[in-house]
Order: C-alpha cells, then sequence, then structure tokens
C-alpha cells in the first residue's frame, strides 16, 4: 500500500471491504451500484465475506468482462436471481412473498418451523440442495477466468477453516464456484465445503470481512466498509429468540471488532512513535498502516429495522427496498465525504466499534 490514491485520471481508487448478512447483503448491491454510477469513482480491490464475498466475486467478474456497467448489471442479474432461485426451490415462498405484511408473516413461519433459531437446523445435510443451487448460479454468472487477469479487480474473500477456526483469505487465481458456497456456508444449515482437502465454513464466522489482506496486498490507502449488522441495539435481549438473533449478530461482528481493535492500537502506537523519531519511516506494512484512511457506509436506521430472520428470505420486494437504501447511503456518503477521499479518513471507527475498548 502506498499513499497514492489517484490516477492520471484523476480518479479516486477505493479499496471495499463488504460485510456478509444474507439476503440483507442486498443492501451493498445498492451502494455498490452508486459508486460504479459516479465516474470519479473507481474500485481497486474488494474484500468479502458470505453475502459480502458473493458481492465482491459478482460485481470484480462484471467489471473485468464489462467494465462499470458490466458490474452493475452483474450485481441486478445475480440479486434477481438469487430471488427466482427461491421461488423454484420453494414453492411456500412465493405465498409468503406475496403475502400482505410479509416480513412479520416469514419471521412467524420461521419461529414456528425452527424453534426460534435463525440459523440452525438439526440436519445441516438438507441444506445441500440449496447450497448446490447456489453454487450452479455462481458457476453461471462469475467469470472466473477473467478474474484471473491483471486488469480484474483484486479480490479477497473469506472461508473458515472447520477444524482450526482459522480464516482463509482467497485470492484472484485460488477463486472458484466452491470458495464463493464456502464463505457463505453457514454451519447449522449447510454441509461443510472441502477444498484442497480442507472443510470450510462461513467466512464471517473469523473475517467479517476481511481487512488486514488489503492493507498488506493493495497500493491504496482509501479502504472503505460497507456494513450490515448493527454495530449497537439499543436493547437487551431477553427472549430465547431475542437472544439467539442477538448473539448471531455479536459472533458475526466480532472478527471486524477484532481487526479494527488491531488497527486502532498500532495507528495510535505508529502516531506516538513518529511524533518522537521523526524520520525513521520503519516497515512497509507499518507505513502501510499509519497511512490507512478508513471510510464507511451504512443505514442503522434501515437495516435495524428488519427482522433478522428475513437475511434468509431474499424476497424480490425487501431486495429492491434496499437496494435503494444502499443507493441512497452512497449518495450521501459521496456528498458529504468526496472531497476528503485521497486526504484523510471519514469513519468514525472508534465511536462506533471501540468505545468499549477506549474505557480499558
Amino acid at each position: 500500500m502506498t499513499n497514492s490514491t489517484t490516477e492520471p485520471s484523476d480518479k479516486i481508487i477505493l479499496d471495499v471491504a463488504l460485510q456478509g448478512g444474507g439476503a440483507h447483503g442486498a443492501f451493498t448491491w445498492g451502494v455498490l451500484d452508486a459508486l460504479l454510477e459516479d465516474e470519479r469513482i473507481e474500485i481497486g480491490a474488494l474484500s468479502g465475506a458470505s453475502a459480502g464475498a458473493m458481492n465482491a466475486i459478482v460485481v470484480a467478474s462484471g467489471i473485468a468482462t464489462g467494465g462499470r456497467e458490466g458490474g452493475r448489471a452483474a450485481l441486478r442479474r445475480f440479486w434477481t436471481s438469487v430471488n427466482a432461485a427461491a421461488r423454484e426451490a420453494t414453492p411456500v415462498f412465493q405465498m409468503l412473498e406475496t403475502f400482505p405484511g410479509f416480513f412479520a408473516a416469514s419471521a412467524a413461519w420461521w419461529q414456528m418451523v425452527s424453534g426460534g433459531q435463525v440459523t440452525v437446523s438439526s440436519r445441516p445435510w438438507q441444506g445441500r440442495a440449496a447450497q448446490m443451487a447456489l453454487r450452479e448460479l455462481i458457476a453461471a454468472q462469475v467469470d472466473f477466468e477473467a478474474l484471473q487477469r491483471d486488469d480484474a479487480p483484486r479480490l479477497f474473500v473469506s472461508a473458515t477453516n472447520a477444524r482450526s477456526g482459522g480464516a482463509r483469505v482467497f485470492r484472484n487465481h485460488e477463486l472458484s464456484p466452491d470458495v464463493a458456497i464456502a464463505s457463505a456456508c453457514l454451519p447449522m444449515s449447510f454441509p461443510p465445503v472441502s477444498i484442497d482437502g480442507e472443510d470450510y465454513w462461513d467466512g464471517g464466522y473469523a473475517a467479517n470481512p476481511p481487512i488486514a489482506a488489503l492493507v498488506r496486498f493493495t497500493p491504496q490507502s482509501d479502504l472503505l466498509l460497507v456494513t450490515i449488522n448493527p454495530a449497537r441495539r439499543d436493547f437487551t435481549a431477553r427472549s430465547p429468540e431475542e437472544i439467539t438473533e442477538r448473539v448471531s449478530e455479536m459472533v458475526f461482528n466480532q472478527a471486524l471488532l477484532t481487526e479494527l481493535r488491531g488497527i486502532a492500537i498500532i495507528q495510535d502506537a505508529l502516531i506516538d512513535h513518529m511524533k518522537t523519531h521523526e524520520g525513521e519511516s520503519g516497515s512497509d506494512l507499518l507505513r502501510d498502516l499509519h497511512d490507512l484512511r478508513f471510510h464507511e457506509i451504512h443505514d442503522e436506521a434501515t437495516l435495524t429495522g428488519l427482522d433478522p430472520h428475513t437475511k434468509m428470505y431474499p424476497a424480490l420486494e425487501m431486495l429492491l427496498e434496499l437496494h435503494q437504501s444502499g443507493r441512497a447511503a452512497a449518495s450521501r456518503w459521496l456528498a458529504e465525504n468526496f472531497d476528503s477521499l485521497g486526504k484523510r479518513g471519514t469513519a468514525r471507527l472508534r465511536e462506533r466499534y471501540l468505545a468499549d475498548m477506549l474505557h480499558l
């Protein structure tokens, strides 16, 4: 990573890190759609876990084969195909999708059949058919050969090793449909995905999304986080259903919190070091961390207002509404922060994610 963020065209080049969140990942579709529509912005690299990985792989393939408009078209095709696949695979889904008050009805139905367990099934192998349907969709829509070209956006996709619990971050030349579904493999809903003799689960457990890889292996200093899972709730969960939902959110936020806390500690130490050791540059990685400029796009109001169960139901109406929310959030962010890109970070990460640590 270097300090340079512009090309001769004066475009701002961003690295984009995409959090997972099931069907709520349609919010990220909207964010990417707005970024690609703005010709002042160029996406240099993407990282992602789970739904964030799907968005990253799909949009990078679209960009590699058809430029920014190709990326936008690829994302729309993917998310509408996800809805179509759900309607075809699950007849009751069509009834829920068209039923008035869909969100409340689907949540109540899911509570009835799952006992309140948002992501838990007693027989993960029963999810194999849905898993394979997603694999086929990805294989049909993503040009994995194009992702290996030098002009394709750099990709970093996480999956969690089911035995060690560690994150494996796959890069362009390693990507495949199996990597995509491994990154989105909730272990109580789907069987593990085997790659190179190792079994993998959802990347959100270990790196959601991967950040360190973007810092280490790309030349950009502006890093944009697109977050889906609420950072905080304004209530304490009490019922078994609420507790299950909140614990799930906390688990999938923990990997992000760990990386952000580590980076914050190192950046603070580097600032203190440079004050007393002026002129000492240190290693390339330390310079990259010192120069890193964080940005974030989120919409807490919209995403906290959605029932967590709807992450499992890619209803077209919800997908399109989240797409519009993502576009609006990105447009607001660009209007407020574009002039800061390449100069300073705009994210309030310490206030949003590290407040507890600051009290230590």
